[in-house]
């Protein structure tokens, strides 16, 4: 940056020495005064005689010489000024160079500094990406850089953020099929036990003549019995996405059914919903089996409040999904709980294995959509499932 700042204030400042230097004869009083006084000199001579006889003539001639001795004078005086002047030019010149270099020099150093410090910065910034550590958040040092910079260090944080949320999701998955091929195991593991032990005590409970305290052992053990195969179903469904063919399903018909079977006495259901919404295009058993775990989630929240017991299900459309709200008048989800209520290994229950909320983000992620827990602002926790909705409406609903 230097040399490119110098080099052309140095030949210009070349190229004006030397038109100065081979101006000053063409361009000066001295040598055309010089040719002046010879000229004249010659008219003196030519005229002295006829100046002898004739006493204007030689006034005329006293004058002129006067004033072309005047004139002459002057031209030398302004002749030696212009050399004195042509003899500092080389100075004057070569001291203008050392300005241009020095301000040169500090513009290339200050210019040097400033792109090199973001680009040092950029280098760690690529170092952290790569250890997985967070970028530092913008500073005010930031607006005065270069419009380039700035796009570079706006691109490398979009790169971080996307890296982030895409080690989360293979995190997410792997974890799920981590414990997706466990509950596989685990539950085959069960279902062997399982089926035996059904068939003995469904055996015992119609065999005659037992003893009448035999009637509570039985009854429990085909209850709890009843319980671990629909734990070993659903240790069987995680991990396993859904299978089969797929078809046109109405939520609203669906969340009606459940809410009508899932809904024991003493709660009360509501459905928000417009008659026209589009069908979702899916697998009927495993959308079924995700909005049931919703609503038993949601009456089992309620167990033991205090505060009137409520199921309020919304359903609309909004930027092309079909939105479905699940809220209740529980107690809420913990604070600070976020996306970990939807991990297999957590639960907020003293009874539960905690996988229902996982198979429903598994069924709905399944089916290209999503699912978010939060708090309701009147207290209560709702559930809200987004899911693509079809591109025609059902026709023919009341």
């Amino acid at each position: 940056m230097l040399v490119l700042a110098l080099t052309p204030a140095l030949v210009l400042v070349l190229i004006g020495v030397w038109l100065w230097a081979g101006s000053l004869d063409w361009v000066g009083t001295l040598g055309p005064w010089d040719r002046v006084a010879e000229s004249g000199r010659q008219v003196f001579e030519a005229a002295a005689s006829a100046a002898e006889a004739d006493s204007a003539l030689a006034a005329a001639l006293a004058r002129h010489r006067e004033e072309l001795s005047a004139s002459l004078r002057l031209a030398r005086r302004w002749a030696f000024l212009e050399r004195r002047v042509a003899a500092m030019v080389p100075g004057l010149a070569f001291g203008l160079a050392l300005v241009i270099a020095g301000l040169a020099l500090a513009v290339s150093r200050r210019v040097a500094r400033g792109l090199a410090r973001p680009i040092g910065e950029l280098v760690d910034w690529a170092g952290r990406l790569g250890r997985e550590e967070p970028l530092p958040p913008p500073g005010p040092h930031e607006a005065r850089e270069v419009v380039e910079v700035r796009a570079l260090r706006a691109a490398l944080r979009r790169a971080a953020n996307e890296l982030a949320e895409a080690r989360r999701r293979a995190l997410e998955a792997e974890r799920v099929r981590i414990w997706g091929e466990m509950a596989r195991r685990v539950a085959h593991e069960m279902k062997n036990p399982l089926t035996p032990l059904r068939l003995a005590a469904h055996r015992l409970a119609r065999s005659q003549g037992r003893s009448p305290d035999w009637e509570e052992p039985v009854a429990v053990i085909i209850e709890e019995t009843e319980r671990l195969e629909d734990l070993a179903q659903q240790f069987a469904a995680l991990g396993r996405p859904p299978s089969g063919p797929t078809s046109a399903i109405d939520i609203r018909e669906l969340m009606a059914g459940l809410l009508a079977t899932d809904v024991p006495p003493g709660v009360v259901a509501t459905l928000d919903s417009a008659d026209d919404l589009p069908l979702v295009e899916g697998h009927y058993d495993a959308l079924l089996r995700a909005f049931r775990n919703l609503i038993r989630n949601a009456v089992e929240a309620m167990e033991g409040s205090e505060r009137p017991r409520r199921i309020d299900v919304g359903i609309h459309v909004t930027d092309g999904k079909l939105v479905v709200s699940i809220g209740d008048t529980g107690s809420g989800l913990p604070e600070g709980v976020g996306d970990r209520i939807f991990e297999p290994d957590y639960t907020t229950k003293s009874r539960g294995t905690g996988l229902g909320l996982a198979l429903v983000r598994q069924a709905v992620a399944a089916h290209g959509g999503e699912v978010l827990a939060r708090n309701r602002p009147g207290g209560g926790a709702e559930f809200v499932v987004r899911l693509p909705a079809a591109a025609a409406a059902p026709a023919g609903r009341a």
